[in-house]
C-alpha cells in the first residue's frame, strides 16, 4: 500500500534557527520546541505562540509538563533552563562536564540529568539537587517513568540502574557494552535497554530481570515504546521500521524511503510516525500500512505525537509543524472501500468473460473483454486502457 500524499499541516511556525527537538503533551494541548537560535518555544494546540525565551546556546532538548505549567530544556553549553507557563526563567543549572541526557516527570516536579562526569542528578522545581549518584563511566541515557516515580539510568560501563524518585536503588542490570538508550513504561513494569554491541536490545521486568533480548543486523537509529511498555517501534538506518511486542517478537516490518531519523509510537499503539533522511514523515497504522506521507524542505529532527495518535508535531529546518490525521484516516478508509468494490467488480467481469458469458457494456462503452490493463494485466473492456483500480492510482499520480 502506497501512502497518500494528501497530508497538510494544521499550522506551522517559523523560528530563527534549525529545530532540533519538539515535544507534545499527551493530550496535545501544548507543543514545546528547541532551536539552534538559542530559543525555547512554547505553543498551544491552535498554534498560538505563548512565549519564546533565550538560553545561552543552541537548544538540544525540551520537555513540557502534562499541564503545560513547566518547561525544561538544555543547551549545548550544558545549561539546564527551567521555565514556567508564562515563560519566566525560574532557574538554571550547570556543572563543569558535558550534559548527555535529560528528562522530567509529567508534573514538572523533578528533573533528572545525566553527565559526562559519570554522575546523575535529580533537581526539584526550585533547582535544588535532591539527590545524586556517581558511577564509574559517563551516563549515556536517562528516562523518567510516566508515573514520575521511577528513574532509569544507563551508563557507558554497560550498566543500567532503576531508582525511585527519592534516589533509592531498585535494581541494576549489566550488559556487555555501553548503553545507548533506556526506556521504561508508565509504572516500570517493562523497561528496555539498547546496548552498543551488535545492536542488542533487552526487555526487563519491574525487578530488573531479563524477559527477552534480540540482536539486530541493522543499526538502530531510534526507539519508541507505548505507555504500558507492551509494544515497541524500532527505526533502522537501513530504512526499516520494526514493530514488536514486549517479548521482542516481530509483529510487522515496513520499509520507508530512506534511513529512519526519528520515530514515535502513540501510547495506545494505534499509530507509528517516522521521519527519514530523505526529508519525509510517514504515518503507519498498527498493521504496518503506510497511510500518509508529507515532504519537508529538510530532515525533520523533531517528532512527537499525542497519546491517541490523532495529532503529531514535527520540526524540520527552521519550522515547527502540527498535523491532525483523523480526517485523512477517514478519507483513506472510504477510499479503501471504494477500491475494494472496484477491484471486485473488475474480477467478476473478468470471470464472466472467461466463462463465455455475454457482458453488457457499461453505459457509453463498447462491450467485450478483449483488452488487458496496461498497468496490471487484468482483463478489461476493449475500449479501456486501465482497470478501475489502476485508473484510480493514476488519478492520484501513483
Amino acid at each position: 500500500m502506497q501512502p497518500e500524499k494528501i497530508l497538510k499541516a494544521e499550522w506551522k511556525r517559523q523560528a530563527h534557527g534549525a529545530i532540533t527537538h519538539v515535544y507534545m503533551t499527551p493530550d496535545g494541548s501544548y507543543i514545546g520546541a528547541a532551536s539552534e537560535d538559542h530559543d525555547v518555544y512554547l505553543m498551544e494546540f491552535g498554534g498560538k505562540l505563548l512565549w519564546a525565551n533565550t538560553t545561552g546556546d543552541d537548544v538540544a532538548f525540551v520537555k513540557v509538563s502534562d499541564d503545560g505549567e513547566y518547561v525544561v530544556s538544555y543547551s549545548k553549553d550544558s545549561i539546564i533552563s527551567f521555565f514556567n507557563k508564562r515563560g519566566d526563567q525560574l532557574w538554571t543549572y550547570r556543572v563543569g562536564r558535558r550534559l548527555n541526557a535529560l528528562d522530567m516527570d509529567p508534573e514538572g516536579s523533578l528533573v533528572v540529568a545525566g553527565y559526562e562526569d559519570c554522575s546523575v542528578r535529580a533537581l526539584d522545581r526550585s533547582g535544588n539537587v535532591t539527590w545524586s549518584r556517581t558511577f564509574r563511566k559517563p551516563v549515556t541515557s536517562v528516562c523518567v517513568s510516566g508515573s514520575g516515580s521511577l528513574f532509569l539510568v544507563g551508563t557507558a560501563e554497560g550498566r543500567t540502574y532503576m531508582f525511585t524518585s527519592d534516589g533509592r536503588l531498585r535494581w541494576e542490570f549489566i550488559t556487555n557494552s555501553p548503553v545507548v538508550y533506556v526506556f521504561t513504561s508508565y509504572d516500570g513494569e517493562f523497561s528496555y535497554v539498547l546496548e552498543m554491541m551488535n545492536n542488542t536490545l533487552h526487555c526487563l521486568s519491574d525487578r530488573g530481570n531479563e524477559l527477552a533480548s534480540s540482536t539486530y543486523a541493522g543499526e538502530i537509529n531510534d526507539l519508541s515504546i507505548t505507555d504500558d511498555g507492551r509494544y515497541l517501534a524500532i527505526g533502522f538506518s537501513n530504512s526499516q521500521v520494526y514493530f514488536t511486542d514486549k517479548n521482542l517478537n516481530l509483529l510487522w516490518k515496513s520499509i520507508v524511503p530512506g534511513p529512519v531519523v526519528r520515530l514515535k509510537v502513540s501510547d495506545d499503539s494505534s499509530m507509528v510516525f517516522a521521519t527519514t533522511a530523505t526529508h519525509g514523515v510517514y504515518v503507519l497504522n498498527k498493521k504496518g500500512d503506510q497511510l500518509l506521507t508529507f515532504q519537508f524542505e529538510d530532515v525533520a529532527l523533531g517528532l512527537w505525537c499525542s497519546s491517541d495518535g490523532n495529532y503529531f508535531a514535527a520540526g524540520a529546518k527552521d519550522t515547527i509543524y502540527l498535523f491532525g490525521i483523523s480526517r485523512y484516516l477517514q478519507y483513506i478508509a472510504r477510499e479503501q472501500v471504494k477500491v475494494l468494490k472496484l477491484m471486485e467488480a473488475d474480477k467478476q467481469r473478468a470471470l464472466r468473460g472467461k466463462e463465455g458469458q455475454h457482458i453488457e457494456p457499461r453505459p457509453g462503452l463498447a462491450g467485450g473483454l478483449s483488452n488487458s490493463c496496461a498497468r496490471c494485466g487484468t482483463p478489461i473492456l476493449s475500449s479501456r486502457t486501465f482497470c478501475n483500480y489502476c485508473e484510480m492510482l493514476n488519478r492520484r499520480g501513483k
